[in-house]
């Protein structure tokens, strides 16, 4: 199986996209890490509509994308190696088998893998690509522990404020309700890989969380694209990146 996939472009406009969370996919020899299919394919297995997502984007936008291909619950490719959850045991209140008695050796083997190689991807495209800005794609549950999450789109940054507000509020434009740093704070380090990849390569990022209610079918992707596309484009040419 494949740890991740890259979508080549010709690089026209600066931007590189990468997906952390695209798959939901397990290795057969993990049987489904003891939970049904179904279990795997809600969001605790990946986030829902975010590698049609990101992929329509590459297309738009002639951007290369690099996305995951296992399942967050196998190894979570926006952790850092030290978080308790980088292999998490209990996700959203539901227990995860095959991942209860993981020892150090299942554990360096399902880093060097899974998670390393999906790095490695992004640092090689971002080498290919210099001076391009990075946008992490990722979706959220409309709601969690019975609270409503009432918005469209979270803009997470932590060092890049400015570049925040400009592409929420072409995001806004574009008829999406936004917040900042909601459902998760980059200020809070919740957004690893891209802060990662970004700070190694001297390159600006963002992450941007869009709510899965509005990507659960191919006409709800294409919506979405559009006015993510249409957002970046107006941000592009109001800082003339």
């Amino acid at each position: 199986m494949n740890p991740f996939a890259v979508h080549p472009a010709s690089g026209r406009r600066p931007l590189v996209l990468s997906c952390e969370h695209a798959s939901c996919a397990v290795p057969p020899e993990y049987g489904d890490l003891g939970l049904p299919a179904t279990e795997l394919r809600e969001h605790i297995g990946w986030d829902i509509g975010a590698a049609d997502l990101t992929i329509d984007l590459a297309r738009r936008l002639d951007a290369p994308a690099v996305l995951s291909g296992v399942s967050r619950l196998l190894v979570d490719c926006n952790r850092d190696l030290g978080d308790h959850d980088l292999i998490a045991a209990e996700s959203h209140g539901v227990s995860v088998p095959g991942n209860r008695h993981v020892d150090e050796t299942e554990r360096h083997r399902r880093i060097g893998e899974f998670y390393e190689p999906f790095h490695v991807a992004v640092d090689e495209v971002m080498r290919q690509h210099p001076r391009s800005f990075l946008l992490s794609v990722h979706s959220f549950t409309p709601s969690l522990n019975g609270a409503q999450r009432r918005f469209d789109v979270g803009v997470l940054f932590d060092e890049f404020a400015a570049d925040a507000r400009r592409v929420g509020d072409a995001l806004a434009r574009n008829g999406l309700a936004v917040r900042y740093n909601e459902p998760y704070s980059g200020l809070d380090g919740l957004i690893y890989s891209a802060r990662t990849h970004g700070q190694r390569h001297a390159a600006r990022y963002l992450e941007i969380e869009i709510n899965n209610r509005l990507l659960r079918d191919a006409p709800g992707v294409q919506r979405i694209a559009a006015a993510v596309h249409s957002a970046l484009r107006d941000w592009w040419e109001g800082t003339c990146v």
